[in-house]
């Protein structure tokens, strides 16, 4: 039996990673039968810290400004609610209502979907149901949502499609900050959907007020959304400064799984590339046969000749695997793509999880037909 070594990406940490591993887990054992999955936790013991809780960032506690860069109005929509969940309700129009504030009646719905099975069912089956009713009653309780939500004077029904977008593009932060594994687009909108008829809905009818006034955004903000990714940011310069730990560990990890399958998510892959092309690897016995990476940065860093083990333009040692699959996102502003730097050993292939950045970077494992399935394929060939 063949093992598999997955090597987590950025900002995962404590319960994020077993919820991640449990996911890919699953996945494996469904699409890549005959394979045994071990992990290569990192992020606890040589992830980035805020050591005096982040004294050194001026007005630490606000978000950055990002700017859109979706390729639709519906991506365009759901990179808005990333940012602020809210947005959609504080801007809806006002509408004529009898007796008491239709708000009043929604926001007395929330706290029961906490407990609601159909939605809890559907989060079990992604691996990420473990935060969903400490989160219901966070934003139950909370001031801000309360008043918002209570100022609505579009009936439940009406209402109900702008709440559920509000409190999936809510979880969906939620999920991001704690470093669980995202949902991809379709996934986000069957939980969107799951909880209409939950906050008094469906709506028949009803016409979709905000994208009609949306417009396109471009995709040309990059630089600025990649310097707003500060937890990124916080790891990779850490493992710049410190990354022999971490690849000493998947040097550790491999010998003590057998692993002849790496499969790295993001800064996995740089660690991973950097072990694999270093003379360190090149001295000990040649277990890797496979290399996939997915939302990773190794390319860039070799292209700005920022790789710690290959300077740019040496390229890769014999001893690195023959076999790499890179898997990236165009939406995805974290990934690279590989071949066109290394063409003798990585293949591209591009994959889109339906979401705008950053929930594009942490979508890719729920996104069966093509990741899995294109991973699958890669290890029969392999």
């Amino acid at each position: 039996m063949r093992t598999l070594l997955f090597v987590h990406g950025i900002g995962v940490r404590g319960p994020a990673w077993f919820s991640g591993f449990d996911l890919i887990s699953r996945k494996a054992k469904r699409y890549l039968p005959g394979i045994d999955v071990q992990g290569c936790q990192w992020g606890d013991p040589f992830g980035a810290r805020l050591h005096r809780d982040g004294a050194s960032i001026p007005d630490y506690e606000q978000t950055g400004d990002t700017s859109p860069a979706a390729e639709d109005s519906s991506r365009s929509r759901w990179f808005l609610l990333s940012r602020d969940p809210l947005l959609e309700l504080r801007i809806a129009p006002k509408e004529v209502y009898f007796g008491e504030v239709p708000g009043l009646e929604i926001f007395r719905l929330i706290p029961a979907l906490s407990e609601n099975g159909v939605i809890l069912e559907l989060l079990r089956s992604w691996s990420v149901d473990g935060l969903w009713s400490i989160f219901i009653r966070q934003i139950a309780t909370n001031l801000e949502w309360k008043l918002v939500v209570e100022s609505q004077t579009a009936s439940p029904a009406a209402a109900s499609e702008r709440i559920s977008r509000a409190i999936s593009a809510a979880y969906l932060r939620c999920l991001r900050e704690q470093g669980f594994p995202l949902l991809t687009g379709k996934q986000r909108d069957e939980l969107k959907e799951a909880l209409v008829p939950a906050v008094g809905g469906p709506a028949l009818g009803i016409g979709d007020w905000l994208l009609g006034r949306l417009t396109r955004f471009g995709a040309n903000r990059r630089g600025r959304l990649s310097d707003a990714t500060t937890p990124a940011i916080g790891d990779i310069l850490h493992y710049q400064a410190r990354g022999a730990e971490l690849r000493n560990f998947i040097a550790q990890r491999v010998s003590e799984t057998g692993a002849s399958i790496i499969l790295a998510h993001s800064l996995g892959g740089i660690a991973a590339v950097d072990w694999l092309a270093s003379t360190q690897y090149g001295t000990k016995e040649q277990k890797i046969q496979s290399l996939i990476t997915v939302g990773s940065q190794s390319p860039y860093f070799y292209e700005i000749d920022g790789l710690v083990s290959r300077t740019f333009g040496s390229g890769l040692p014999n001893t690195f695997p023959k076999k790499w699959l890179n898997i990236f996102d165009r939406a995805d502003f974290l990934s690279f793509m590989a071949q066109p730097i290394f063409p003798d050993h990585a293949k591209d292939v591009e994959v889109d999880n339906g979401q705008p950045f950053p929930e594009s970077h942490s979508a890719y494992w729920n996104n069966d037909d093509q990741v899995w399935e294109t991973i699958a394929a890669f290890l029969e060939e392999a």
